[in-house]
């Protein structure tokens, strides 16, 4: 039987997936582009601080130095497009809310060079992770208007010039934004929960790029392999791996730079939200040696990844080689690409992702799929930015898989064709879609019976097997309820207002990271019995010295005694001193502890009441005066 599977927070507005490829240098922790200061002060690369002054609340200077340059510029996907009025561009100092940093035009504005020959420039950016990069006329080294990310920047990289992105003069680099309330943004403040560096350096994962040959048998390319924090290249479960595609005009560096994969699987697995994972982003441009769209072949691309990239992965990391546990996505070019990969190989990944660029499938092609993959589980993802347009095309898309029996989903964020949007995708879908690593849930006790009438307390547990890594958190619900004081705590605590008149409660366990999964006890509420009690409570001796405890007998009864008469049930609140202890009765009785400090000299009635069960009927009395002296 087919199980549900990419359906995790269904509640979300928008949920979507996207991925491009993504690099680093050598073997290296992540961290974000470090501000470096020399030996003048001077601090170059990016440098953010609170600004009270600034509309986002945070100002980012950019500093690099380079005293032979004659000209620099401070570039980037920095223009502000507005939810409101589309494609009307606007410059960082005019952000307000509902403006968003996007690519499609390039910002570019002149930096300022002091006597030590550092550029510098100021910008206020809004919250999350920022894509920009520096333009230099210098002609000690025969640069104009050369393209480089900033030089502080901490970002493995590819060694060499071989990286597409480099070889085209179209590199990127990223800055980190923290969130202001001035900005007042639900999608800015979960940008920065994600897109920001995790503050643990232990809980940073690693970025390397690793050589290999391609299924052409060119070497000189790389791949670049992110590892979770703590990866055991032992571990008995291998992790599940995500092989990330870049778009037409990226390269392995996509992913792991602007598109920020290592940082938002960082902040999500310290969380608990998602499977400690491998990443897999490799650059697509191998076939041929041109710069344009020829040398990214969309069919060697798919045959490439699962015969040549898979094999490798797979022998030199501890990752799984089962389906479910492979997700395939690509933004651009890349989500294109999916469809050469689907097609050819509809049994190798369980969960696929298209972004911003739709796989071309013909009804033949999902038939083909659908024959292929069976009763198996299938999630393919669609989506892009609200400045790309509709979603119309991946609508269709997604109905077609729904109509052969397989879970699919669309949706939008606030961006433009990018790496921001990339990385906004990639947040949701991994978070919301993507293995969650928990298996189930179970509520105990699975039922009680209770009567009507009484505030009854009851405490459920939850139990959540999951997989490692994976926080067993819940949340805490009660369903069915007339009374406005029924209620249940966050940990489970249910609390039963004596003025519930509802038949039946359901009280339900639901996983935070997969709310998918969850589980439920029933709680029966039956009218309490008319058969009449005698209530027998006395404390001996009667009179204590202030500071000492009475112990109170309680003994219930049925007024008619016989040998067959029910055992009385239920459970009973004693009253003294201002104070309430409810107890459970046991065979009918009860023995109740009373303190007595912090009371004054003199006498305390001793108040029972009884909750009543399906054969007796409740009742409440003064019986007994304690007296403390």
């Amino acid at each position: 039987m087919r199980r549900t599977i990419g359906k995790r927070r269904l509640s979300r507005a928008i949920s979507l997936l996207t991925i491009m490829s993504l690099g680093a240098g050598a073997s290296a922790t992540i961290a974000p582009p470090a501000a470096v200061a020399d030996a003048h002060g001077i601090v170059a690369g990016a440098t953010v601080k609170a600004d009270r002054g600034s509309p986002t609340g945070y100002t980012v200077t950019f500093v690099y130095h380079n005293p032979n340059a004659t000209q620099v510029r401070l570039a980037g996907d920095l223009t502000l497009l507005d939810l409101a009025t589309g494609n009307t561009r606007y410059q960082p100092e005019e952000w307000q809310p509902g403006r968003y940093h996007a690519g499609g035009t390039e910002f570019t504005r002149d930096m300022t060079k002091d006597s030590e020959g550092y550029w510098s420039v100021s910008l206020p950016l809004h919250a999350g992770s920022i894509s920009y990069w520096y333009r230099v006329w210098d002609p000690t080294q025969g640069w104009e208007n050369k393209r480089i990310w900033d030089p502080a920047s901490t970002n493995p990289r590819p060694p060499g010039e071989s990286s597409f992105r480099v070889r085209n003069n179209d590199v990127l680099d990223a800055v980190y934004v923290p969130y202001d309330e001035k900005q007042n943004d639900p999608v800015l403040k979960e940008r920065a929960e994600y897109e920001l560096p995790i503050a643990d350096p232990e809980k940073r994962g690693t970025v390397t790029y690793i050589p290999y040959t391609t299924i052409l048998g060119d070497s000189g390319h790389y791949l670049g392999v992110y590892l979770p924090a703590g990866y055991d290249a032992e571990r008995e479960q291998p992790y599940k791996v995500a092989y990330l595609a870049h778009g037409i005009f990226g390269d392995e560096t996509d992913f792991m730079v602007p598109a920020n994969v290592p940082n938002i699987l960082d902040n999500m697995i310290a969380k608990g939200e998602i499977e400690p994972t491998v990443v897999v982003t490799m650059g697509n441009h191998f076939t041929g040696t041109s710069l344009g769209f020829g040398s990214y072949n969309q069919t060697n691309a798919a045959n490439n990844l699962v015969q040549t990239i898979l094999p490798l992965i797979e022998e030199r990391y501890n990752v799984s080689t089962e389906r479910d546990g492979r997700a395939y996505a690509g933004f651009s070019y890349g989500g294109m690409t999916g469809a050469h990969v689907i097609r050819g190989y509809p049994t190798t990944f369980a969960f696929y992702g298209h972004f911003s660029g739709n796989p071309s499938l013909t009804a033949q092609d999902y038939d083909n799929v659908a024959a292929a993959v069976g009763e198996n589980n299938l999630f393919v993802f669609l989506g892009n930015g609200v400045f790309e347009g509709n979603l119309n095309a991946q609508n269709a898309i997604a109905d077609n898989f729904r109509a052969r029996g397989y879970d699919a989903a669309t949706t939008q964020v606030p961006g433009a064709h990018d790496g921001m949007t990339a990385s906004q995708l990639f947040t949701i879908f991994a978070r919301d879609h993507l293995w969650s690593g928990v298996d189930t849930v179970t509520v105990t006790p699975a039922t009680d019976n209770l009567t009507q009438g009484w505030n009854w307390v009851r405490q459920f547990n939850a139990t959540v097997t999951t997989n490692e890594g994976v926080s067993p958190a819940v949340t805490w619900s009660v369903q069915g309820a007339s009374s406005a004081d029924t209620t249940i705590s966050a940990d489970g605590l249910l609390s039963v207002a004596a003025d519930e008149t509802a038949s039946s409660l359901t009280v339900v366990a639901t996983s935070v990271v997969d709310p998918t999964k969850a589980s439920s006890a029933q709680v029966t509420l039956a009218p309490p019995g008319t058969a009449r009690t005698v209530v027998k409570a006395k404390a001996t001796p009667a009179s204590i010295v202030q500071g000492g405890t009475f112990e109170l007998h309680v003994d219930l009864r049925a007024q008619t005694q016989h040998k067959k008469a029910p055992t009385v049930t239920g459970e009973i609140a004693v009253t003294f001193g201002g104070t309430t202890r409810v107890v459970p009765l046991a065979g009918g009785e009860a023995v109740v502890s009373l303190p007595t400090a912090g009371l004054a000299t003199g006498g305390y009635p001793v108040h029972v009441a009884y909750s009543g069960d399906r054969d007796y009927a409740p009742t409440a009395a003064v019986h007994q005066q304690l007296r403390v002296r």
